[in-house]
Order: structure tokens, then C-alpha cells, then sequence
């Protein structure tokens, strides 16, 4: 069983347009403020972005667990928590203070969604300093597979 799933989420994956090395998608973020953050900006620093949902119940769990990491790594790697779904600052700003977490959160609009293909979430993409995807983490409960990578990343 555990075989057929690690061959589904592969085939995802595959299928996703997303590949190990290659270029993040030439797309762009809000903030909260409206100001938009593209992929360029991105450049020069590991940068971290969770999709997730305001009704994502896995979602709760994993945000206050990637934010505790997050200070770990503060000034080495860039943290986002990018919301599909909804453009209501109240509600997300609600769901920052219910489920406790601080990671800078922004709006993914559905191109930015369509093209790192987010099918569910939460899902971790990890971009390197040069813009290259390096992995793309699909669940929750998966943060120490995620300080393993960006403990790689850093000693490249």
C-alpha cells in the first residue's frame, strides 16, 4: 500500500510541470498591503512557500509548525504563507490568530496557483537562491523533511 501511494504522489509530481532544478514559474504574490511580489524578487536568498486554505484542517497544524522553524532559519531563508481560496484580509488575519502562526502571508491568485500546479494543500515548495525549485513537500507533519533540505541547501 505504501508503495502504490509513494507511486501516485510521484506520478503528481511528475505530471505537475514542477521538476527538481528547474525555474520557479515567472508569477507573482500580493501582500496583504497590495503590493505584488514577484518570483524575481525572490532571487539571492532559499525561500519557503506553504499554499494553504482558511478551511485546510491539516493546514492548522502545519503553519504553526513551519513558523516555529522559520526562526531557526531567520536571515538564511525566506518564509511565505500563501493563501488560495479567499482575498479577505479579515478572515486570513483571523486565521493567523486562531491557529497561531506568524509567517508573512500572501495571496496566490489562480495563475500563481495553476503554475505550481497546488492541487490540495498544504504544499511546501522550496525555491533556491537562483529561483530553481529544490522540492515540493505535499501534507502536513513533514518539517523535519523540510529542515533536512534547507539544511542542504544552505552547505551547497
Amino acid at each position: 500500500m505504501k508503495n502504490i501511494i509513494i507511486f501516485v504522489l510521484s506520478a503528481i509530481f511528475l505530471s505537475s510541470g514542477l521538476s527538481y532544478g528547474k525555474k520557479a514559474p515567472d508569477v507573482y504574490f500580493e501582500s496583504l498591503d497590495g503590493k505584488k511580489i514577484s518570483i524575481k524578487d525572490l532571487k539571492g536568498k532559499p525561500t519557503v512557500i506553504v499554499f494553504w486554505q482558511v478551511y485546510c484542517h491539516s493546514c492548522e497544524k502545519e503553519l504553526p509548525e513551519v513558523s516555529k522553524l522559520s526562526k531557526k532559519y531567520k536571515g538564511k531563508v525566506r518564509f511565505y504563507a500563501a493563501v488560495i481560496g479567499t482575498r479577505d484580509i479579515l478572515q486570513i488575519e483571523e486565521k493567523k490568530r486562531e491557529w497561531g502562526f506568524d509567517l508573512p502571508v500572501v495571496i496566490a491568485g489562480y495563475k500563481t496557483k495553476s503554475a505550481f500546479n497546488i492541487f490540495g494543500t498544504p504544499i511546501t515548495v522550496i525555491i533556491d537562491e537562483d529561483l530553481n525549485i529544490v522540492d515540493k513537500i505535499i501534507g502536513s507533519g513533514k518539517t523535519e523533511e523540510l529542515k533536512k533540505i534547507l539544511d542542504r541547501i544552505l552547505q551547497e
